[in-house]
């Protein structure tokens, strides 16, 4: 080889070797700019700000963060810290009234509550509204309130309110707990007390922990008396009612406007009231959904939530080494045994089909072996029925991990720290509710009715 043709052979190399360092430049760049984390998307406040907004959360359930969920990041209470912030800051540039309340549904076990509290006072909250089940906590949730305002579920003799003033208009708030639709005598007692709280210029909110077709009998009965009735589920709404970046949460019914809680972890209520500069007594509600995803954490609550876990990290750990024992013996779990620390979790359930599955047989005469298999997780895994009432399909029936010794053992870590994990879906359900037994499934329609 001649040196000209070696040179040249050497400058091929280089050209070469030029090229494939500036491809992997590029691949490392796109995989750098792929995975970091989307910037928050912005928020798009109406053309006209409202006067007067209450930022509400609700069902949070004790949660501070979540395990490796795909897609459920959004729901830890930092992000939706900043996204409140980020929300308040925005409403009050524009001039508006900024309220920021708990719309129900927020404890766990006890020993959450003073780090949820300690959080809520950090971000702002002013207003408390407790559903029936946080009422069950009352005693430590007074205790660590700190000077924000307490609503438990109102009856005729006690009817506590909140009130948030804006430049015009002012809205009170009642909590109506899970209101008597057929007592007739509760609504002659309390219509009157809420016809009371009537003043010009002034919205009656009313928080009431009901389903959407309840509220619907619920609207007449509060027509003329409350302006806006803001209901524990999702509304129905048609194509169109949506903008970008939030999703509408509001709809009249019967001279109501009924307005839909937060049902994520993840989501915040903007609830917006526009007032008429040419007629003062004249008003326009409107609420939308507005998600925390893409936030950052907010670095207080961060700590806060912090604070928590390291604390509970040795209770999780004694938590695994029961679990792992009982998971590679095989042996049933009832479900008060997972009821002793994930509470909010256990009460739900006591409200579904699947905490009666038994006694659904028991009344329609069917306590045999082929039934049984599907309707009691006791039965499948020990041949026999031991309790009729509070059983049936049980936690570790659809949470399918927990049987297995290898993957129960996520169960002590803490959950952000969680890998990915198997999730309820479709294959565990038509196990049981196949073609034959259940014709009509749709996994859509069904999980929600069950989902905590």
């Amino acid at each position: 080889m001649t040196q000209r043709s070696a040179q040249e052979r050497l400058s091929r190399l280089g050209m070469i070797g030029t090229v494939v360092l500036a491809l992997l430049f590029v691949g490392i760049t796109l995989r750098l700019w792929r995975t970091s984390a989307p910037p928050p998307p912005k928020i798009e406040l109406p053309q006209e700000p409202p006067d007067l907004v209450l930022l509400v959360t609700a069902n949070r359930q004790g949660k501070l963060e979540v395990c490796g969920c795909p897609g459920k990041r959004a729901e830890d209470l930092a992000k939706v810290a900043t996204l409140l912030q980020d929300l308040t800051n925005e409403m009050q540039q524009k001039g508006a009234t900024v309220s920021v309340i708990e719309g129900g549904d927020f404890t766990g076990g006890s020993d959450v509550v003073p780090y949820i509290l300690r959080a809520y006072k950090v971000v702002g909250y002013q207003c408390i509204v407790l559903s029936p089940r946080d009422e069950k906590r009352l005693s430590v949730i007074r205790t660590n309130a700190d000077g924000m305002q307490l609503l438990v579920p109102a009856n005729p003799e006690n009817l506590q309110t909140f009130q948030v003033s804006g430049k015009t208009f002012s809205i009170t708030l009642v909590n109506l707990g899970q209101p008597p639709l057929k007592d007739e005598s509760y609504w002659q007692r309390l219509l009157p007390r809420l016809k009371a709280l009537k003043q010009p210029n002034n919205l009656l909110a009313a928080v009431a922990f009901t389903d959407r077709n309840s509220a619907m009998e619920l609207a007449p009965h509060l027509k003329g008396t409350v302006n806006i009735l803001m209901i524990d589920d999702a509304l129905p709404l048609t194509n169109g009612e949506f903008s970008p970046g939030m999703t509408k949460a509001s709809k009249e019914v019967s001279g109501v406007t009924l307005v839909a809680l937060p049902q994520s972890r993840s989501t915040v209520l903007s609830l917006m009231v526009w007032t008429n500069s040419q007629s003062r007594d004249s008003y326009r509600v409107e609420g939308q959904w507005v998600n925390a995803a893409g936030r950052n954490d907010d670095p207080q609550v961060k700590k806060i939530v912090d604070e928590y876990y390291e604390k509970r990290q040795k209770e999780l750990e004694r938590e695994m080494k029961e679990l792992m024992k009982i998971a590679s013996q095989r042996h049933y779990l009832p479900p008060e045994f997972c009821g002793g620390c994930h509470q909010a979790q256990y009460e739900q359930w006591l409200n579904t089909g699947h905490a009666h599955a038994i006694e659904t047989l028991v009344n329609q005469k069917r306590m045999d072996k082929s039934c049984l298999t599907c309707h009691s997780l006791e039965f499948r895994m020990r041949g026999v029925v031991t309790e009729v009432k509070k059983r049936g399909v049980e936690c570790v029936d659809c949470h399918v991990e927990l049987q297995d010794p290898t993957t129960a053992k996520m169960h002590g870590q803490r959950p952000g720290e969680r890998p990915t994990t198997r999730i309820v879906n479709e294959t565990v359900c038509v196990s049981c509710h196949d073609k034959q037994n259940s014709p009509n499934f749709n996994l859509q329609t069904y999980l929600p009715k069950v989902v905590h």
